[in-house]
């Protein structure tokens, strides 16, 4: 018979242990992250089935793991070359920062590259998606769309379209029946996801998850969901800018310090390949107070504009 645990309360987050539940995290201080570790199983040493026979490194077959161009050249640049078949990538961002619009363009370009793709939204219906597709030009005879939140009906979906690229928006909206909790839990999210990975390195789909951030900017859900993934993309943005960048803080088939700049507007979102006249005012001849000044975000060197603004000030100001 298993020992039970001396503390039968874990943090899936960061491993903090308790004897009793709490709702909070003594450690790393989340909220509902602790919950009831499950008895230990006996370790069975009897060979079980094998799915793929062992295979030397320098035979295993490199034909179906080539990357794919996404049709967006600045997350070409990021992801390494574009989207390699049973890759899972997570792109998170605040809310209305363009995740939704940058997926939905990489959907449609890929769908006219002849690459089918099924995207699935737990937030809006299809028609909703139907009209922001029409607005930035992203509608593509080989772009399925569906509204679901339920993982079974979601690996329905996949078994009938087929898809080479599935994009799940959001993984915190899904939920299934095999596990415990509401959608956006951690014990959801985890195996959700878990299942998603699985079959889309089964069947050599390319899965893009979009995830929410919490208040301080880290990504919500469980520390594991970074782990299982092969890329980790972060969106960022100010609200009143067009300005969007992508950095990469994890990634199997590339740098993980590259970054991407876009534009985001009304007609949808594209590359910005050079963006230093963003950050700079091309003038003719020299302007006292400003200078030009290279800063590096990421591995990419960028070049910014610095204004001093002096005034003159009165006698009595300085005592």
């Amino acid at each position: 018979m298993a020992k039970p645990e001396k503390d039968p309360f874990r943090c899936v987050e960061c491993g903090w242990t308790t004897n009793k539940w709490v709702g909070r995290c003594g450690e790393c201080q989340v909220w509902g992250s602790v919950e009831e570790i499950a008895a230990p199983k006996r370790l069975s040493l009897v060979p079980g089935a094998v799915t793929h026979a062992a295979t030397p490194i320098g035979e295993v077959d490199l034909s179906s793991a080539s990357a794919r161009s996404t049709g967006v050249t600045e997350l070409d640049r990021v992801l390494g070359g574009g989207l390699v078949p049973g890759a899972a990538i997570l792109l998170a961002g605040e809310p209305g920062v363009g995740k939704s619009t940058l997926l939905l363009t990489v959907a449609a370009q890929s769908a006219s590259r002849g690459i089918r793709a099924l995207y699935i939204s737990g937030e809006e219906s299809a028609s909703q998606v139907r009209l922001r597709a029409e607005r930035i030009g992203a509608v593509d005879p080989l772009l399925y769309l569906a509204s679901e939140n339920d993982l079974g009906a979601v690996i329905s979906h996949i078994d009938t379209v087929k898809p080479n690229l599935l994009i799940i928006d959001s993984i915190q909206t899904m939920s299934s029946s095999a596990a415990d909790g509401a959608a956006g839990g951690v014990t959801q999210v985890r195996e959700v996801a878990g299942a998603l990975i699985r079959l889309a390195k089964d069947r050599d789909i390319t899965l893009l998850l979009v995830g929410h951030v919490t208040k301080d900017g880290s990504i919500a859900g469980p520390r594991l969901l970074e782990h299982i993934v092969d890329v980790v993309l972060q969106f960022e943005g100010e609200r009143h800018s067009r300005l969007r960048l992508i950095r990469a803080t994890k990634n199997r088939f590339g740098a993980s310090d590259e970054v991407g700049c876009f534009d985001l507007h009304d007609g949808g979102i594209e590359s910005v390949a050079d963006p230093t006249g963003l950050f700079t005012t091309r003038h003719t001849e020299p302007v006292p107070g400003t200078c030009v000044t290279v800063t590096l975000e990421g591995r990419r060197p960028l070049l910014a504009e610095i204004q001093a603004l002096v005034g003159l000030g009165r006698e009595n100001d300085f005592g």
